[in-house]
């Protein structure tokens, strides 16, 4: 199945992958892509067309970085993984995973809408009202 509207981005850039970057980022940017496609090739995977698209995003975009800005990205990209990870830890033992998070907030409530609406349990609360709509509305 083809989308005709995307016919225009199919194909090889005319100009090079790398021909909109400045000399020594595209040299580098080579020498990624080259190093990106030998992983996968070692590793036995196929680079279909989407793959190896991604892949040239990461070679322009660890060509572009210095050492340290990829590190940055490396430790941030970690830390994420660790915070989904407790946070499934979390759903597993069956707490809720941003309890202490949205604690706080949750006190403070009360005051920003004024002392003088009182906060109304999940019990009080009336149920919400469906409209019936014709259908094809």
């Amino acid at each position: 199945m083809s989308i005709e509207s995307l016919r225009k981005y199919r194909g090889r850039n005319p100009n090079g992958y790398f021909e909109d970057l400045p000399a020594d980022v595209r040299f580098r940017a080579r020498r990624w892509l080259a190093e990106l496609l030998e992983r996968r090739k070692r590793q036995g995977k196929p680079t279909p067309q989407w793959t190896f698209a991604i892949l040239v995003g990461q070679a322009k975009r660890l060509a572009s970085q210095s050492k340290e800005e990829r590190s940055a990205w490396g430790r941030s990209m970690l830390a994420k993984r660790g915070g989904y990870a407790v946070q499934q830890r979390y759903r597993i033992e069956g707490k809720h995973p941003a309890a202490k998070a949205t604690k706080g907030p949750l006190a403070k409530q009360p005051a920003r809408q004024g002392a003088a609406q009182p906060c109304i349990a999940s019990s009080q609360r009336q149920p919400s009202v469906f409209f019936n709509l014709p259908i094809g509305f």
